[in-house]
């Protein structure tokens, strides 16, 4: 019954979806679909008890930072302690003789950034159109995402591949529900679920969040227990998070660098807390005006910040927002985001693992 219901509410988006879909090849995202029904969702917020917090260090990787780092960004790096750790250094090679994998030193951090490359599966269980997660099985797409993995791990053996699983935490609506919010978030169970699935794989587990009308802190707190957990991290999707009297999908929206360094700091202060390794925040953009504060946007101890270069098209449109988004705008990381059925030609791993600099975290959807 819930799924009949999800995916009736989703056919009120289809027009959206349409009228999206020249904006998309141009860099943009799809909308996102109907989320799961409100009555599934209000009810279901974890509690502390579902997710204890523990000092494990994240599934195969190692517990100690490297020893090196970089700094890439178009502006001064940060006073603080953490400024100096970055994606990788632009590469001053000229492009005929270029390395077949460009090189990045190690960040400082404790996070699976020091060593590893995150290679990531997205979507919602409830729906193929919001990615992969809703196209197989738990098992099966666990095993699709590894053989992904390992492929990056050939592309460039000096970052070994992690699987990770990123998880719609909480899905912008075409409707504004009963709280009139435009938001629903994912049953507890269901958050659960993929979170025993990252354990016993050694996975990651990151936890997207589009927020509709809600405020940044209505949809990380109810995360917070979760988020205790060594393995599970955050990602932040402007493109929803909607001005009132707009519509997720209809209109694009943004972050601002207050609601960022909001999340960052509730992260980091869990990380102290709780003995936890450093924590992942992903911004996902492909907009200037996604993150129109973004020069304001700095490292904070404890966190690794990654910009996520959004949106399918062309190859060279990709690369080009992400030298754009990425190396011109860096903050601290770089990633980018890969489509399955719309990139044509999809980016093989050799080429991602070549863009300047490398990305540390790369989502198909």
């Amino acid at each position: 019954m819930l799924r009949d219901l999800f995916r009736h509410g989703l056919m009120r988006a289809a027009t959206v979806l349409v009228l999206l879909t020249l904006l998309v090849a141009c860099g943009g995202t799809p909308a996102t679909p109907t989320a799961p029904p409100e009555e599934s969702v209000a009810s279901e917020v974890p509690t502390s008890e579902s997710a204890p917090a523990t000092s494990v260090p994240p599934p195969g990787v190692p517990t100690a930072p490297a020893p090196s780092t970089a700094a890439v960004a178009s502006a001064p790096p940060s006073a603080t302690a953490r400024a100096t750790a970055t994606s990788g250094v632009r590469s001053t090679t000229p492009s005929a003789v270029a390395p077949a994998v460009a090189t990045a030193q190690r960040p400082v951090t404790t996070s699976a950034l020091a060593t590893h490359r995150l290679v990531t599966y997205y979507g919602h269980p409830y729906d193929d159109r919001m990615g992969i997660l809703g196209e197989y099985d738990p098992e099966p797409m666990v095993q699709k995402l590894k053989e992904q993995t390992a492929a990056y791990t050939a592309a460039d053996p000096s970052r070994p591949g992690l699987c990770t699983i990123e998880l719609i935490a909480s899905v912008a609506q075409g409707s504004p529900g009963a709280d009139g919010l435009y938001i629903a978030r994912t049953p507890k169970a269901e958050i659960e679920k993929f979170a025993q699935l990252a354990e016993k794989h050694g996975c990651l587990l990151m936890l997207d969040i589009q927020m509709g009308y809600d405020t940044i802190q209505n949809d990380v707190n109810p995360l917070l227990p979760f988020l205790k957990l060594p393995y599970v991290h955050l990602a932040i999707d402007p493109e929803f998070h909607v001005a009132r009297g707009e519509i997720p999908g209809e209109s694009y929206g943004s972050v601002s660098a207050a609601e960022v360094a909001w999340a960052m700091q509730t992260l980091g202060d869990l990380v102290r807390a709780n003995n936890l390794p450093d924590k992942i925040v992903i911004l996902h953009q492909f907009r200037a005006d996604m993150l129109p504060e973004k020069d304001q946007i700095k490292p904070m101890p404890n966190i690794d910040i990654v910009v996520m270069m959004d949106g399918w098209g062309l190859p060279t449109a990709k690369t080009a927002n992400y030298n754009l988004f990425v190396r011109e705008e860096l903050i601290q990381y770089g990633g980018i985001k890969l489509f399955y059925r719309q990139d044509n030609p999809l980016m093989t791993p050799q080429e991602v693992v070549k863009l300047d600099p490398p990305p540390l975290i790369v989502i198909y959807q």
